[in-house]
């Protein structure tokens, strides 16, 4: 007799209590698939994010704060820092280039940043896929992911609160390049000579430019100590040596504020950050890595206990086959092949399904981040599935002796 044949026939016959298993061990197996998939995309993607920005300088404080607003426009409070703390970041002291970042107003859901044409084209390895970098006080270069168009015009509103705040009417900005899609929330960005932030904010300032426009990117120590201060800075260093040092120096720095006050520094490495940012979120990973893999022995054990429960449903089949001079391990095959279809159905299933919770994840995740995602299923996704598989054979060994055991009686 063909042991197939009467799998097909009895997979028809119980069609809906085994794809019922199925879907349980599918779903079960799923979720733990996609916690993998999205822990793990989220650490590179927000990785690849920080990658180029290597050294942040920013008055002393929170460095998850820093990294947050700096590198994921992340709306966090910072304290300003003179201008004052530009002095020295040149190749003379190991930096390849630096550029000032200041937040604090948007444009409609677009967060405005006011920075250097530098830090726009990322010392010049980045081009502007159209138009150009800005040269004039009022024009602006949009993120790839932002409505705006070459030749649009921009009203700034303070506030990087969507709905609150009031408009900068006195203010307009003229969109003169767009840049290529990075997959990070700079995407989104809108940014603007820094100079013009600043005169937005001081009548003393917009009045004086009004007459002589500022040349971009340029200060004296004069303006340094005059000018308003910045949210951070970004600092490209030379090598490896002279990023260590920088931090260093940038730690132990003390700069003196427009009030006279002293301002500390602190130089961070976005990554050491991350690491971390992941560091703290390691243990709720594992927890939650954990709890599902409890569902999927959950799910296993039910199939299992499903498996011994069909096996009884069929002793009159089974002791049928018996008589007509079926083998004990006929029978025994039969229904672990039963079982073991149910649960190759059931991973093939957890693999797509996970992979597909991950990719809505993913999705939601980057509205939110603007980080751009994609799940991919590796080595370790390949592992679960088939340790799920042996973990299933082993377990449909109980349910199929205990009915080639029972037809014999």
């Amino acid at each position: 007799m063909n042991v197939f044949m009467l799998l097909k026939a009895e997979l028809r016959r119980s069609a809906a209590v085994l794809a019922g298993l199925a879907l349980v061990l599918a779903l079960s197996l799923s979720l733990s698939i996609a916690t993998g998939l999205t822990d793990r995309m989220l650490r590179q993607s927000s990785a690849a994010a920080a990658d180029r920005f290597d050294l942040l300088i920013g008055a002393k404080g929170s460095s998850t704060s820093l990294l947050l607003s700096t590198v994921f426009l992340r709306d966090e409070p910072q304290t300003l820092v003179p201008l004052e703390v530009m002095k020295g970041l040149d190749d003379k002291h190991g930096v390849k280039w630096a550029a000032p970042v200041a937040f604090g107003d948007r444009a409609d859901a677009s967060p405005i940043v006011g920075t250097t044409s530098t830090l726009v084209t990322f010392g010049g390895t980045l081009k502007p896929e159209e138009g150009r970098a800005f040269t004039n006080l009022f024009e602006a270069v949009v993120g790839a992911e932002t409505e705006y168009k070459i030749g649009d015009k921009i009203e700034p509103m303070h506030g990087r609160t969507p709905g609150a705040g009031h408009k900068h009417s006195h203010a307009h900005f003229t969109v003169v390049g767009r840049m290529p899609a990075t997959g990070t929330p700079w995407d989104r960005a809108v940014m603007v000579p820094i100079e013009a932030l600043w005169s937005m904010h001081s009548l003393t300032l917009q009045s004086q430019w009004q007459q002589t426009p500022p040349i971009l990117g340029e200060w004296s120590d004069e303006d340094m100590k005059l000018l308003p201060g910045v949210s951070a800075v970004v600092v490209k260093p030379i090598s490896i040596a002279d990023a260590y040092r920088l931090r260093q120096s940038q730690s132990t720095r003390t700069v003196t504020g427009q009030q006279g006050e002293a301002v500390n520094l602190m130089g961070v490495f976005s990554g050491e950050v991350l690491v971390s940012l992941y560091g703290l979120l390691g243990n709720a990973s594992e927890a939650i890595t954990l709890l599902a893999r409890l569902t999927l022995f959950t799910a296993l054990t039910a199939t299992v206990i499903a498996g011994v429960l069909l096996g009884e449903l069929r002793r009159p089949s089974l002791l049928q086959l018996r008589v007509l001079g079926a083998p004990r391990r006929y029978l025994t095959t039969l229904i672990w092949l039963l079982i073991m279809t149910v649960i190759v159905v059931g991973a093939v299933g957890g693999l797509v399904l996970g992979t597909g919770f991950a990719e809505g994840a993913a999705i939601l995740l980057g509205r939110e981040t603007g980080i751009v995602m994609h799940p991919s299923p590796g080595f370790d996704e390949g592992m679960t599935v088939v340790i799920t598989l042996i973990a299933g054979a082993f377990c449909a060994l109980l349910p199929a002796w205990l009915a080639g055991r029972s037809a014999i009686r």
